[in-house]
């Protein structure tokens, strides 16, 4: 059976990938928290705001895209997703496959928490960007 948070996952990812991330920022409930990894391969709690302002340096690299390669259901709430992440600035490059779990409350996320390779703080170390 399917899951309807985890089709609204992919659906939103699959949208901001194509330039539209209104679906994806509408998933994302205002009082969300965010459990991930700071560029310098350091984790912490964001908020929405943090999170989202996080994602700003992206407009900064040459290419990027995110996709979602596959999901996993736990429950109602629950949707681990596995996606693959490429970054590109300059002759640096990165592309990996992630984890990023969803907690789902009524449509919306209002927790989650990523695990990523170390790989992921190698390259923004490499590019300068990591802070």
């Amino acid at each position: 059976m399917s899951n309807p948070n985890a089709e609204a996952l992919t659906r939103a990812f699959a949208s901001a990938d194509a330039g539209d991330p209104g679906p994806l920022l509408a998933l994302y409930d205002d009082q969300m928290t965010w459990a991930g990894f700071a560029f310098d391969g350091s984790q912490r709690v964001y908020t929405k705001d943090e999170f989202l302002a996080g994602l700003g340096v992206l407009s900064q690299l040459d290419a990027s895209a995110n996709e979602v390669v596959a999901t996993a259901s736990y429950g109602d709430e629950i949707v681990v997703a596995t996606i693959r992440a490429y970054r590109r600035l300059g002759d640096h490059e990165l592309d990996i496959e992630m984890i990023m779990a969803h907690r789902f409350i009524d449509g919306r996320v209002v927790r989650g928490a990523d695990m990523v390779p170390s790989s992921f703080e190698a390259f923004w170390n490499a590019t300068g960007l990591a802070g």
